[in-house]
């Protein structure tokens, strides 16, 4: 790779990228990469710790599941059943032109109602005009004889 050894940082971003197998590794950078591990106590607990996080992704996810065949149908059921569900506002927001503007004005009407009536406060009667009322409406009443 180069004459100079590797160092730990190189090894760390190694390690991302072709995971902790060394024996996958190029065999330039398996070489150096031995050489630091055998110097390195940094570099060999990176590789126990890059070990552990793949043993933990193969625990949690199985390779059976991983096949090219597995993932290919994973892929045509779900494509399969988007395809089947119905699309009810698809055809109402996906357009172009005039489809489209007549969706946002669509979407904008609920909002402009909320907001109007949300600022919107009706006139109030004040307190004396509520009293005038209510002694002509009690006037009316002073005349019979069952009001006593």
């Amino acid at each position: 790779m180069h004459d100079q050894s590797m160092t730990a940082d190189e090894f760390d971003a190694q390690l991302d990228r072709r995971g902790p197998n060394i024996d996958r590794w190029p065999s330039e950078l398996a070489l150096d990469a031995r050489r630091l591990l055998a110097q390195s106590p940094v570099a060999r607990a990176s590789l126990k710790e890059a070990s552990a996080l793949d043993a933990l992704l193969d625990d949690a996810l199985p390779a059976l599941l991983l096949t090219t065949g597995a993932v290919r149908s994973r892929v045509l059921d779900a494509v399969a059943r988007a395809a089947t569900r119905p699309n009810r506002w698809g055809w109402f927001v996906g357009g172009t032109g005039m489809r489209r503007s007549v969706a946002i004005v669509a979407a904008l009407i609920p909002l402009c109602l909320g907001f109007a009536f949300g600022i919107y406060e009706p006139p109030t009667a004040s307190d004396d005009l509520v009293s005038d009322v209510s002694w002509l409406a009690f006037a009316d009443y002073e005349g019979y004889s069952d009001a006593d």
